[in-house]
């Protein structure tokens, strides 16, 4: 009975310690690891972390712990815990000041380069393929960078290095990522892997990669799905429109100008079915950064009635326009503009919605200098959103 106790204690002590196991990381003693790294003839992988990152501790607790990362990355690594915020910055890496975590770096220690990384969260079989990537010259960061400089171009190398870079050196990413969309065709933009990436970077409708996709759109649906493809493509233009809009406040530069005029001009080229409705839009921004308020005030009045209150796109830049009266506008102007806001609160059933118009409404009214007027209007807006504000006080 003995012997079988003795037996089961080192049966649980053995499975305690195979569920333990971990990648052993060292302390950030930058010039002992490099020396350690250099004797074993290792790569240094270095966890970039801090104190407070939940995402960098559940690494560590459920991907670094695996028993069969943890055998990998210590056969194979000489593994480093960084805090970039509590400890001494590895100044020799050939990259911008870390920010960013979690971030996973691998380091040669003879040439201080990094040869590859991840940023971001990862899982056990992406912990496994990274660590493998690193070992291997031509997958790795170092090694497709060889072969990118070398001219080669296609998928099988471009869309793992661009995915490397854009975690590592964004403005190499960029650089790569134009050169990349300059030489695509509706092919290959039908590729799943290529279209994936243009959905997630292809956000300027002015840029030749996104005219391509539009006018070869039917093409690449049939690879990709007619929804996805439309999607995203009036996504693009949705988002333009109404970022050209808000880029008034920026300042009215010659260069936002132009590219308002470029992005008109794009929109007017399309069978869009939103086409009518944008260059409305547009040519009231364009009446707004010449400051020409009179001429935004009478688009105003003929888009309301042209498009009606109903639609949310339509009071949701009444509102804007009405914003840019508050800030721009003369007293005479922004009263007129107050007209126009007060019919799209007419229409508005949602308490939230309403009491934001009103809220505007208010601030309309004390930049026109009445007062008096706008705090009254400011108790309607409480009153709508909350019914029983002022009863309890």
């Amino acid at each position: 009975m003995r012997l079988f106790f003795v037996f089961l204690s080192v049966w649980m002590s053995s499975f305690s310690y195979a569920q333990d196991r971990s990648i052993r990381l060292e302390k950030a003693d930058w010039q002992r690891v490099i020396a350690k790294a250099k004797e074993e003839n290792k790569l240094l992988f270095i966890d970039c972390n801090a104190v407070w990152c939940n995402p960098c501790k559940a690494l560590v607790k459920d991907v670094f712990s695996r028993n069969v990362v943890a055998d990998f990355y210590n056969e194979n690594f000489v593994s480093v815990s960084y805090d970039i915020y509590r400890e001494k910055s590895p100044e020799f890496l050939d990259m911008p000041k870390i920010s960013v975590i979690p971030l996973l770096l691998f380091v040669n220690p003879s040439t201080l380069k990094i040869v590859h990384g991840f940023l971001g969260g990862i899982d056990e079989s992406g912990m496994l393929e990274l660590g493998q990537e690193a070992l291997d010259g031509k997958r790795n960061l170092a090694g497709m960078r060889e072969r990118y400089q070398a001219g080669e171009r296609g998928e099988a190398l471009l869309i793992p290095y661009l995915r490397v870079l854009k975690s590592l050196y964004y403005g190499e990413y960029s650089e790569v990522l134009a050169g990349y969309f300059k030489d695509m065709t509706v092919e290959r933009l039908a590729i799943p892997e290529n279209w994936s990436l243009f959905e997630k970077e292809g956000n300027d409708a002015l840029m030749p990669v996104f005219q391509l996709a539009w006018h070869g759109r039917e093409q690449i649906a049939a690879k990709i799905g007619d929804e996805r493809v439309k999607s995203k493509l009036e996504k693009v233009l949705t988002w333009q429109v109404k970022d050209n809009v808000r880029r008034v406040d920026r300042g009215r530069s010659e260069k936002n100008y132009q590219k308002l005029v470029a992005l008109r001009d794009c929109i007017n080229s399309m069978d869009w079915k939103e086409r009518d409705f944008s260059l409305f839009v547009l040519n009231m921004t364009e009446k707004a950064y010449q400051g020409d308020y009179d001429n935004v005030l009478k688009y105003l009045k003929r888009f309301i009635k042209k498009y009606g209150v109903g639609d949310e796109k339509v009071g949701e830049y009444v509102y804007i326009f009405c914003e840019k009266l508050k800030e721009n506008g003369s007293p005479e102007q922004i009263l007129s503009g107050i007209e126009k806001l007060d019919r799209v609160v007419e229409s508005q059933k949602d308490a939230g919605i309403r009491s934001q118009l009103m809220y505007l409404k208010r601030d309309m009214l004390r930049a026109a200098g009445y007062e008096k007027e706008a705090m009254r209007v400011d108790t309607l807006a409480t009153k709508i959103l909350n019914p029983h504000f002022y009863d309890r006080k």
